[in-house]
This record gives C-alpha cells, sequence and structure tokens, in this order.
C-alpha cells in the first residue's frame, strides 16, 4: 500500500506491507522507502512512525546514493568495462545498432543497440543478465531437485541487494538474478541451500549436513557470497 505523509512543507512516500509479523522495521531501498509491520497495525501509527524517522530516512537514502556513485565508477559501463559473468571477467564491448542485443562470448559480452549510453546499457545488460539466470537456475533445479528429493511450490527470481536466496514455510523459494555474476559453484551453493531448507527450516547442524551431502566444498562458497565480491548491480 503506497502512503504519502506530509513533514512540514516536505511529502515523504513509503510502501507500506502489512504481514503475520509482530515487529515493525523501516527499509530504505534501491526502488523506495518501505515499513513494514502487523496486518493490525493502525495506518495512522504508521504514518507517525514514518515522520519520527525522516532524518533517519534521509541518511539511508544519502548512503545509498553515494554507494551507486562508487558503483558507477567502479564499473562505468563503457567500452572495455570488465564484467563478471558466471565468474569470469569479461570485457563490454559495444556497437550501434538499429535493434537491442546482448551475446555473451568467452571473455567478451558484445552488447548492442541504439542507445549505448551508460544508463542505457546498465539496464539493457541487467535484462539480459536476468534471462540467462533464469536459464541457469532452471537447468540446476532440474538436476538438483531429483537428488535432494523435494521440489519447490514456486521459484520466483529477484535482485535483493542483502539475500541471495530464500524460502518459505509454503515451500516458495527466491532466488537472486546476481547469481549469474558469481561462479556457478556459488549459484550451485544457494540452489541447494534453499532445497535443503524444504527438509529442514532451520540452519541446525542437519540442515548443514544435508547441504554438505549435495556440495562437500560449500564453505567456500558461503564465504564467497558473504565476503562482498565486487560486480555492477551491488
Amino acid at each position: 500500500m503506497l502512503r504519502r505523509v506530509r513533514v512540514g512543507s516536505q511529502t515523504v512516500e513509503y510502501e507500506l506491507m502489512q504481514t503475520p509479523r509482530a515487529s515493525v522495521e523501516l527499509r530504505v531501498t534501491p526502488n523506495g522507502t518501505r515499513l513494514f509491520a502487523p496486518k493490525s497495525f493502525p495506518l495512522r501509527q504508521a504514518d507517525q512512525f514514518v515522520r519520527e524517522r525522516l532524518d533517519w530516512i534521509r541518511e539511508a537514502q544519502e548512503r545509498l546514493d553515494a554507494y551507486r556513485r562508487r558503483e558507477q565508477t567502479s564499473f562505468p559501463m563503457t567500452e572495455g568495462t570488465t564484467i563478471p559473468f558466471e565468474g569470469r571477467p569479461c570485457a563490454l564491448r559495444l556497437e550501434a545498432a538499429d535493434a537491442p542485443g546482448v551475446r555473451f562470448g568467452e571473455g567478451v559480452i558484445l552488447l548492442r543497440g541504439p542507445d549505448l549510453s551508460p544508463e542505457a546499457v546498465r539496464g539493457q545488460l541487467e535484462e539480459a543478465l536476468i534471462a540467462r539466470a533464469k536459464e541457469r537456475f532452471a537447468e540446476r533445479l532440474a538436476h538438483y531437485v531429483p537428488l535432494v528429493g523435494r521440489s519447490p511450490a514456486r521459484v520466483t527470481v529477484r535482485g535483493q541487494r542483502t539475500r541471495w536466496g530464500s524460502c518459505s514455510g509454503q515451500g516458495n523459494i527466491a532466488l537472486n538474478w546476481k547469481l549469474i555474476m558469481a561462479p556457478p559453484e556459488a549459484l550451485d551453493y544457494v540452489v541447494i541451500h534453499e532445497l535443503c531448507h524444504l527438509y529442514e527450516f532451520n540452519h541446525s547442524q542437519k540442515f548443514w549436513a544435508r547441504v554438505a551431502r549435495w556440495q562437500p566444498d560449500y564453505e567456500i562458497w558461503r564465504s564467497f557470497l558473504r565476503s562482498g565480491w565486487a560486480h555492477p548491480y551491488n
């Protein structure tokens, strides 16, 4: 639910997400400000909660903007920029063309299109990476589901900043498309991890033993994903 509150002469917009939860949490994301609250949380109280945290929201937005500027400096999306793809560094090649298209080659990503500005290239490349991620997820799920022995009720592909995957109590799995830039073993680790949650909805020793059955060196890839490895869409 999209809501707006006035603070002096300023209007603050936020999205209210009411779910079966007990706590209230405010997040500033690239997609806007979101307030997560219990289903019974009064709307007037939600608005007041946001008003009282206006300074915090502004500081979080400034940090996010600064992070984006650093990201664009490290990966300017111009000719020759190195982009990770399936764990390998690939040189970005740009070619003017009437019809947009992206081709992934050995050590090269060739991107064609009528608009080769950094912003357009970033968006076009993201679409291509998401499409490739969906293909790879489908392949790896088809491989591991028969081995692990359980199939998710539904699979969605998302682009979170801090989570590589998740599994709900209803057996729905979400996978982060940015894994297509990581080594294939890291992608496999997340797929196996979430499938094992269909048995163990926790991180107990029993859960990790199940993960290790299908990926004995999972700790390497778990650490890799936690290391803050650099890619253009952090």
